[in-house]
């Protein structure tokens, strides 16, 4: 959709004295609030933002600190186009599978005000339209052994950074795994080594709608004290916590 283009915040002194935009949110703030964002407004975004960004993202640690992550990003080049139509079209594809298998059109998903019909109708928009998403950053790893269970936490705390950085921005993204399937024709044409592991595919812009309160599990639920199971007298959810409750669909 188009929109008028919002002003980018000012230079602000950051880390190591290199001049950083000021973030919109504070930290907490952004964690808390950081939604996935799958609609984008008809706006580029701006080199300066994604120099930002991708900083952040490249901050992450990893192991040995050997920082073996790689962002390959995705704008409105010829290459670019012809990369994120094989996203798209594997992506609908995909979604197309899942949407029959985890019957999203049944049950719960046939009143559409309910949850289920919502996130059905929020991902045949995205992938309807991802040929036309601002950006699109496949996050990448480059191997240094064989694939191994844990090799993930070398690349996805920088694909973390990298929507938080986002967010902080005034942008918003969502990260996401379509690229699995048309990972072949990827790598042929953006020229990706074997050793490289094509971790996420990554879609950034600004937002149609707003992060905001983000529908989780009550805390009291996900943290154990000592032993599997055992509650954690400390574990509430912070006065006024709200939408708290969420799930995958179950009917």
């Amino acid at each position: 959709m188009a929109g008028d283009p919002k002003p980018v915040p000012p230079l602000v002194e950051g880390a190591e004295g290199r001049g950083l935009h000021a973030d919109t949110v504070g930290l907490l703030e952004g964690l808390c609030t950081t939604r996935a964002i799958r609609r984008y407004r008809d706006e580029t975004v701006p080199d300066e933002v994604l120099r930002d960004i991708l900083f952040a993202a490249t901050r992450a640690p990893s192991g040995s600190n050997r920082q073996p992550f790689r962002f390959l990003v995705l704008t409105d080049g010829p290459t670019a186009r012809t990369a994120k139509s094989l996203v798209a079209e594997a992506a609908r594809r995909a979604w197309g599978t899942k949407r029959s298998v985890d019957r999203y059109d049944e049950g719960s998903g046939v009143d559409r005000s309910s949850p289920k019909a919502a996130m059905a109708r929020a991902m045949q928009d995205y992938v309807d339209h991802l040929e036309s998403v601002p950006v699109l950053i496949l996050g990448c790893m480059v191997r240094h052994r064989p694939p191994y269970p844990v090799e993930g936490a070398s690349i996805y705390p920088a694909c973390q950074n990298l929507l938080l950085a986002a967010r902080a921005l005034g942008y918003g993204g969502v990260m996401t795994s379509w690229h699995l399937f048309a990972e072949d024709e990827l790598r042929a044409t953006l020229r990706i080594p074997e050793n490289v592991f094509m971790a996420a595919a990554i879609t950034i812009g600004r937002p149609v709608g707003h992060h905001g309160p983000v529908r989780r599990l009550p805390l009291d639920e996900l943290v154990y004290l000592d032993t599997w199971g055992a509650p954690a007298p400390f574990a509430t959810d912070p006065p006024g916590t709200r939408h708290t409750r969420a799930g995958p669909p179950r009917d």
